[in-house]
């Protein structure tokens, strides 16, 4: 017999709203909703990127205290953002449908957001495998954004680290702060909206913390198609001429051009349809550059924080490990990159 499951506190004034974006995402979904468990009040929102697909219709009928929203594919930032506009909560949960929640982590998030009012709550992301996917993200001072501390053993100790960036798989904040920032920007559709919503978050004083004693099993691979090149690098260049200041964009030329010759290479080593997606790159930046300008202008006249600050947390090595299955061909370009890199900014490295 079908039984209709109940995971939510019904409650006019809950304490916590989970928000979640469904893509074809019913199978994630089955795995996932079962581990929402918060002994405080909790409400779950879920937007259906696609209504016609079927999990709007099982969601109702499987997990009746869920409120469903039907939206068309406006993209994950512009999703999340419709489904705060019907959080009740007084703390807000951005997370993957793709996770499964180890027992007590919403909990471990809510106390330490609780704590820290002014940050981004990040978890520790676990591969099935039990290493760590990320704990939160970091930059490469030219905007290329990937895992921090991935591959690494997980161990709580210390529990609480501060990457420069949130992972969007899982963010939590109390609601003043994602109404500070506007939530994420959706005109980002894929990708990166993450690290354009914490460079905000980030030049407005505020901070990111992860806190390692909640985990969230990710169900991560790298799989880099061209669309997702596309969205990386045409998102990768709106948030660096956003962010950065017209000094440190004029500082980081020769970077900057580096890093550009380096993803050509790449595009073209990978074929045609690489080398289209890195000139519709440009196509973009150019059509609307209205409109990262005007972000521009907002961004830039509402920071307190500087880009010396940010660039002393930035990578200087590119992350070849998490791209490259050659492990001694990684190691000797990072260092190389790291080596010349390390002229304009970022992390003191260790060049062992």
């Amino acid at each position: 017999m079908f039984v209709a499951r109940r995971i939510v506190s019904v409650t006019l004034f809950p304490t916590l709203s989970v928000i979640l974006v469904s893509y074809h995402s019913r199978h994630d979904l089955e795995q996932c909703l079962p581990s929402l468990t918060c002994s405080s009040p909790m409400e779950v929102i879920i937007v259906d990127n696609d209504p016609q697909d079927g999990t709007s219709q099982w969601l109702s009928a499987a997990y009746p205290d869920i409120h469903v929203i039907a939206s068309s594919n406006s993209g994950y930032g512009a999703a999340c953002n419709l489904g705060m506009k019907h959080a009740r909560g007084q703390f807000w949960c951005v997370l993957n449908p793709d996770t499964l929640l180890y027992p007590g982590a919403l909990d471990t998030l809510l106390e330490t957001s609780i704590a820290h009012p002014d940050a981004l709550i990040t978890p520790a992301l676990l591969q099935p495998s039990g290493i760590v996917n990320a704990y939160g993200n970091t930059m490469h001072i030219t905007g290329i954004t990937t895992c921090d501390h991935f591959g690494d053993a997980w161990t709580d100790s210390p529990r609480f680290y501060s990457p420069l960036l949130a992972s969007g798989a899982a963010i939590m904040a109390p609601r003043k702060v994602w109404e500070q920032l506007g939530g994420f920007d959706p005109s980002y559709f894929l990708y990166m909206e993450d690290a354009d919503l914490s460079l905000r978050a980030r030049l407005q004083g505020l901070t990111v913390i992860c806190d390692t004693h909640a985990r969230i099993m990710h169900d991560y691979t790298l799989n880099l198609t061209a669309e997702k090149f596309y969205w990386l690098e045409r998102n990768r260049w709106r948030t660096l001429l956003t962010t950065y200041s017209t000094r440190t964009l004029i500082t980081l030329t020769i970077p900057l051009i580096a890093t550009e010759i380096a993803t050509w290479v790449y595009a073209l080593l990978k074929g045609p349809q690489y080398v289209s997606a890195h000139l519709r790159v440009y196509l973009w930046l150019f059509r609307h550059h209205a409109v990262w300008r005007v972000k521009r202008a907002v961004v830039q006249r509402s920071r307190t924080i500087s880009d010396a600050t940010l660039l002393t947390e930035m990578e200087t090595a590119y992350p070849l490990n998490q791209l490259i299955s050659a492990r001694w061909l990684a190691h000797h370009l990072s260092r190389w990159s790291a080596r010349f890199f390390g002229w304009f900014g970022g992390k003191k490295v260790a060049l062992r």
